[in-house]
């Protein structure tokens, strides 16, 4: 397959360009953390109030678009030839669509955020916290949170992307989404500000959740192996981590990549259910599908949530965990959607929405359910200390559990191996962009990626003071100028969608496929014949 190429100067301004602003925010940190941290938290406050109503509203407009081309006459197009076949076996698919994207936020917040909101619901709401009605929000407000919004955004890059590469040969770059409006686009100058846009999203999308696994994981080594819970401890796991990935990433995506969440897959479902069994699996069980109910009945309310008539107790609220949320997707887009696009080739447009936005959140949901379940049925003392350490609570409720040690100890290696392929699937579709949207990125690339991730996570670190509220205002501010980049994903897609059938009826359309040569009309004499009748 011959694949077109780009303009060769787009590549070397990416890899410059990024490389200067992540050098610029390691030496501020190192140098003034303060005033990164003042002026992180200070923009994120600016634009989540003016503009908090976009994140909401866009989230909420890339599901319904997604939707529309699952259930389309379009639904049944492969990203590849017509005969194309998926590469990878359908678990194989999902568990690599779950690794490369929300396992290291599930991992994070499964227990945390319940508990925080059963602890703390949401004011305005009048429920009152430590009872029936507060769990019920807290596990509701769980699933909206890590559920379809954030997939979305996702599955919006990953099938612009993943069209352009397999159904019309085109290179990597996400600058190729202006082709339906001329090449000149796409390699101009409005197409080298795409890819800006897109890295720069994809390096703060991946700092913030790197930083969070970093921050988790230092302090599960001293819940579990009594190491002290010092920066230098996070540092060597974050090295550890960072050099698995650069064996992992050079070792190409089947072989590295592939097996690691397949192993990944394995575990996660074993700890569910070990949790299931020595847990109160009945509970468990109902809290999960009332949950699902309750997400689905309030969906539509929820799902556009803003601050109005009370909006200086919920501006705060919903500044930290919806939008947040939502920005935090969107930022992790450019990355998690090519990729998800390359483990997908050879599956039909409805397969890849449905699958990528439906069976992860499916997952995670049983996650939150098991895990957020035995953290509202905590101990008063242990409920409070978990909703004080975001980072830790996990660790702190699994402390009395039965068997919680063994658990606690699968969580780590599950958030090693989230980790290791969140930053694989990072490094990858970095690399590629550097080098011009090739198939095939060098080793050398990626190796100087995954150091300039490290790099960047841990000074985002070291320079939040109370370990997440810089890494969180990072994702916010990046996240607005990529919403349109998104919203032309979505634009560009469809206008090629539409290119690829007839002007007959929708009903019984006739693609036209750019691959196939047309045989030519020959005319006889019957036909003639036939004309004159």
């Amino acid at each position: 397959m011959s694949v077109k190429r780009a303009d060769a100067t787009q590549g070397k301004l990416i890899f410059i360009s990024t490389m200067s602003f992540i050098v610029l925010v390691v030496i501020a940190g190192i140098l003034f953390p303060d005033q990164l941290y003042t002026v992180g938290i200070g923009t994120m406050t600016y634009l989540t109030d003016t503009f908090g109503w976009i994140y909401m509203a866009g989230s909420f407009f890339f599901i319904m678009s997604m939707f529309y081309l699952a259930f389309s006459k379009y639904g049944d197009i492969k990203l590849g030839p017509d005969d194309a076949k998926p590469e990878f076996s359908t678990f194989s698919w999902i568990g690599m669509l779950f690794s490369a994207g929300m396992g290291t936020v599930m991992l994070y917040w499964g227990v945390a955020e319940p508990v925080y909101h059963y602890m703390e619901p949401l004011s305005s709401t009048g429920i009152v916290p430590q009872t029936a009605e507060a769990a019920e929000f807290a596990m509701k407000q769980s699933f909206i949170h890590q559920g379809i919004q954030a997939w979305s955004a996702f599955a919006v890059v990953g099938l612009a992307v993943g069209y352009l590469i397999y159904r019309k040969n085109e290179n990597g770059l996400i600058s190729n989404i202006l082709i339906p409006w001329g090449r000149d686009k796409a390699n101009g100058n409005l197409g080298k500000l795409v890819n800006l846009v897109c890295v720069f999203g994809a390096i703060a999308g991946i700092s913030t959740s790197l930083g969070q696994s970093g921050l988790s994981l230092g302090v599960s080594f001293s819940y579990l192996f009594g190491t002290p819970d010092a920066p230098w401890i996070v540092f060597l796991l974050v090295g550890f981590i960072a050099l698995i990935t650069i064996i992992c990433t050079t070792t190409g995506l089947e072989k590295g990549i592939k097996l690691l969440s397949d192993y990944n897959a394995y575990l996660l479902i074993g700890l569910i259910l070990l949790v299931g069994i020595v847990g109160p699996t009945t509970t468990m069980i109902n809290v999960y599908f009332d949950s699902i109910g309750n997400y689905i009945n309030d969906f539509f309310k929820d799902a556009l949530m803003l601050p109005t008539f009370a909006a200086e107790e919920e501006a705060p609220w919903i500044r930290g965990w919806p939008i947040y949320y939502y920005a935090w997707a969107i930022a992790w887009a450019p990355f998690v959607g090519p990729f998800i696009a390359r483990v997908s080739k050879g599956r039909t447009i409805r397969e890849f929405i449905l699958g990528s936005m439906i069976l992860p959140c499916i997952g995670i949901f049983l996650w939150v359910a098991f895990f957020g379940t035995i953290g509202i049925q905590s101990e008063p003392a242990v409920l409070e200390a978990a909703a004080a350490s975001s980072k830790a609570a996990t660790f702190i409720v699994l402390e009395d559990f039965p068997m919680g040690k063994v658990i606690s100890f699968g969580v780590v290696i599950a958030l090693f191996t989230c980790f290791i392929t969140s930053l694989n699937s990072s490094t990858f579709t970095l690399a590629s962009m550097s080098e011009n949207g090739t198939d095939n990125p060098s080793n050398k690339m990626k190796i100087i990626w995954v150091i300039a991730q490290s790099a960047m996570a841990l000074t985002l670190m070291v320079s939040s003071k109370t370990g997440i509220d810089l890494l969180q205002s990072i994702s916010l501010i990046f996240a607005l100028p990529l919403m349109f980049v998104l919203f032309l994903c979505i634009a560009s897609t469809f206008k090629m969608l539409r290119a690829e059938f007839t002007d007959g009826s929708t009903s019984d359309p006739k693609r036209i496929d750019s691959n196939i040569k047309q045989e030519p009309i020959t005319i006889t004499e019957s036909t003639v014949l036939k004309k004159k009748r």
